[in-house]
């Protein structure tokens, strides 16, 4: 079945993807962190019974198991993927994971909290995400009384967390924007909306790819309607404003830019070796030069798709065997080579 990120988006120029993360505790059990490793077990196959219902309700297959059953590699293509996150991959217990069969829906369970449902779709489309992240929530609920407080909302491992216990991400790709002096000016701006920016594939100071993820800071004392809501104004501010910058850019300096897209295609299809980071840069040259309409392609290439192909973890499970960061970089041009299509002809 095609993969969510496979697919394109409204206003996915910009706004690359759109998620949607729900914590939920039950009622009447312990926090993950003091419960056994049978208690957990037992809650996993009670959670997965009331999750039956779902390949019904979403008109797609969905697959159950433990994290205890992957090796560490295949757990960290999961994460690099956004599957699982960090808690889930650093614990030593047996966590739960539901998935969808395009990936678009995963259900997490006892890591930080007993219940993490993520759901991602391609481009600015934060409502229906939370449209599919509340029909898992209510599948849950009609087993399972949430542990709920009316003053604090839902009660969550991290108070932080609490309220909605809902935070809603949007990654952007603002490689002009971010280059400008003016970026930071721009972040410390949108702050005062409850909303803070970080770098998708953030490592130190560098962040290959020029990905951004706006996400909500707030989950108490706002209603998941404005956090969405917040986070779609800003979203498309920031993509005003990139937008604006690329159209100066290219009527002002058309040729250069032009020879920089040519140039990341050509090592990008051409290369027999290439790091992490160069493809990251410039599959996101790519990315905005074919929005650009500067690179005749008969169709879109899926620059999201080729950034989660080519990281480590990925690529080693694509290849099945593990390898070192030399053959690493040879197999990652290696995959390009094959995914990137021919240019079209000039006319």
């Amino acid at each position: 079945m095609r993969k969510w990120y496979e697919a394109g988006g409204m206003e996915d120029d910009i706004v690359v993807v759109s998620r949607i993360r729900l914590l939920r505790n039950l009622k009447g059990y312990k926090f993950p962190a003091r419960l056994s490793a049978d208690e957990k077990k037992e809650l996993n196959q009670s959670i997965g019974k009331a999750l039956e219902v779902l390949p019904a309700r979403f008109g797609q297959t969905f697959e159950s198991c433990t994290l205890d059953e992957f090796s560490d590699i295949h757990k960290m293509a999961l994460k690099e993927r956004h599957v699982i996150n960090q808690s889930a991959l650093d614990s030593d217990s047996s966590i739960g994971v539901t998935l969808s069969a395009d990936e678009s829906i995963s259900i997490t369970t006892n890591a930080n909290d007993h219940i993490r449902i993520l759901v991602s779709r391609s481009g600015l489309d934060l409502e229906e995400a939370l449209k599919d992240a509340n029909k898992v929530d209510d599948a849950i609920n009609e087993t399972f009384e949430y542990a709920f407080d009316e003053k604090l909302g839902y009660m969550t491992a991290f108070p932080t967390n609490m309220g909605t216990g809902l935070h809603a991400y949007l990654i952007l790709h603002l490689p002009l924007l971010s280059s400008s002096r003016k970026f930071r000016v721009l972040l410390d701006g949108i702050s005062r909306y409850g909303v803070a920016v970080k770098g998708a594939f953030e490592a130190g100071n560098d962040n290959p790819g020029s990905l951004f993820v706006l996400y909500n800071q707030k989950t108490l004392g706002v209603s998941e309607k404005d956090i969405v809501q917040v986070l779609t104004k800003v979203a498309g501010q920031l993509a005003s404003q990139e937008r604006a910058v690329r159209k100066y850019s290219v009527e002002a300096h058309r040729d250069e830019i032009e020879d920089c897209i040519y140039r990341s295609y050509g090592i990008l299809k051409y290369a027999r070796t290439i790091t992490f980071k160069d493809a990251m840069n410039y599959l996101s040259q790519l990315r905005w030069g074919m929005e650009m309409n500067l690179l005749p392609v008969e169709e879109m290439i899926p620059c999201y798709q080729l950034m989660l192909g080519v990281q480590p973890a990925n690529l080693q499970v694509l290849y099945d065997k593990p390898m070192k960061k030399e053959e690493l970089d040879r197999v990652r041009a290696s995959y390009l080579r094959q995914f990137l299509p021919p240019l079209e002809p000039e006319t």
